[in-house]
């Protein structure tokens, strides 16, 4: 501990000031460890607390920080950790907001420790209304992780076939075909497995929807009536929302219209993994481009001879001197672009630590101490296929948006 105090002096208090795409690098290094943590806590059965010499006890709520009560606590503890950023940046002039962020890593990650301990001798009651509040507002999370996702695909897509090369387009159409067949051979076991016995309605109808839907944005996008449509994005978006309605179907506690329950029961490991490890990597990814101003729509002229201005001024910063050896001054119109970008992707980590207590809880509301069933919940059924009709619904305005409005730039 000693020493690593001594490197969190050396390199913080020199004032080193890196580029705010960088920057964002430890802060997802962070959120990462925090969600392996919550993993590890959640399965703990034994007392938080430790004691010292002579008896001295300090013991925490015990059973009450157990199973989802100890994944809401490091939730809790990371949510307040980016939101007093929002604060901080928000109400300080930009250049200060701009050193807040980019600077003294090692001082706010061990200041992070204590917040983190605080937070197991909260009360559950209060943790409980933080659950309540964290259940809302990763909502809004579902409909960025969404937007994200699609625009990734696109992405994706623009890459492949923007080096005019027969391999990358045969690469593009390979890979779509295999993600068709594999999207629909499993469909037909989910419908194999979820809605074979009893009155499976809204399952069927669920993956109703998921057979029917993609089969119409798949067809608009390879005609000529949408110039912008990519077979490969509508082959993404469809093997996506068939994981999801595996996972929201998985985990509905529905014993007639769940085959299930019982392997889940066994293999509820890998899921949880195979969970994390998506937002993991997805998080990463908002860190490094939902905070970019062209994700928020065009710019205009002036505004983009602005931001090239800037991301040059950004690089001369990022080594602190200009060529005389001179320190460079940035103009209130960067300073105040490089504060939004900062506060979005704080608001973005704020809510995304939110829906980290929601995935690893199952979004349940229940109490959950000791339980068989943790990957059942009606509340992750139902709120994992809102999400899937959400991304579908959202895929197919993409396509068809530029022709509803003509006269708007969609590129």
């Amino acid at each position: 501990l000693a020493s690593t105090c001594c490197c969190v002096c050396g390199t913080d208090c020199c004032g080193v000031n890196r580029e705010l795409k960088y920057a964002r690098l430890p802060y997802a290094v962070l959120f990462f460890v925090c969600i392996l943590l919550a993993v590890i806590l959640r399965s703990n059965t034994s007392a938080f607390g430790f004691e010292l010499y002579g008896g001295i006890s300090f013991n925490t709520c015990e059973e009450s920080c157990q199973a989802d009560q100890a994944v809401f606590r490091v939730s809790l503890a990371l949510t307040l950790f980016f939101a007093a950023h929002v604060l901080m940046v928000g109400v300080t002039p930009a250049a200060i907001g701009r050193n807040i962020h980019a600077s003294f890593f090692g001082f706010k990650f061990l200041a992070f420790i204590p917040l983190l301990v605080g937070m197991f001798y909260v009360d559950p009651d209060r943790i409980d209304e933080y659950a309540d509040a964290a259940r809302i507002f990763s909502l809004f999370f579902l409909v960025i992780q969404s937007i994200a996702i699609i625009d990734t695909a696109y992405k994706l897509h623009n890459w492949m076939i923007s080096g005019d090369q027969n391999s990358m387009y045969a690469l593009n159409l390979g890979l779509s075909i295999i993600l068709f067949m594999g999207a629909y051979v499993a469909i037909g076991f989910l419908f194999e497995w979820f809605t074979t016995g009893g009155d499976c309605h809204v399952e069927k109808f669920m993956l109703s929807t998921v057979v029917i839907v993609p089969v119409f944005f798949t067809v608009l996008s390879g005609t000529e009536v949408v110039s912008h449509g990519a077979i490969f994005v509508s082959a993404c978006i469809n093997a996506y929302v068939v994981y999801i309605a595996h996972g929201a179907l998985s985990s509905n506690p529905s014993e007639q219209c769940n085959n299930t329950i019982d392997r889940a029961r066994n293999t509820e490991g890998w899921q949880i993994a195979l969970g994390i490890a998506f937002t993991a990597v997805s998080v990463t990814y908002f860190a490094y481009t939902l905070s970019d101003p062209s994700l928020f729509g065009n710019q205009d002229e002036e505004e983009g001879e602005l931001g090239k201005e800037g991301k040059k001024s950004n690089e001369a910063r990022e080594v602190g001197d200009d060529n005389d050896g001179e320190q460079v001054e940035v103009s209130p119109e960067e300073a105040e672009q490089d504060k939004k970008q900062t506060i979005i992707f704080h608001v973005l980590m704020t809510v995304a630590s939110m829906y980290i207590g929601m995935l690893l809880t199952r979004w349940s509301s229940q109490d959950y101490t000791n339980r068989d069933s943790a990957h059942l919940s009606e509340e992750s059924f139902w709120v994992q296929t809102t999400s899937m009709w959400l991304i579908m619904i959202l895929y197919t305005w993409t396509l068809l948006a530029p022709m509803c409005f003509p006269d708007r730039d969609f590129s």
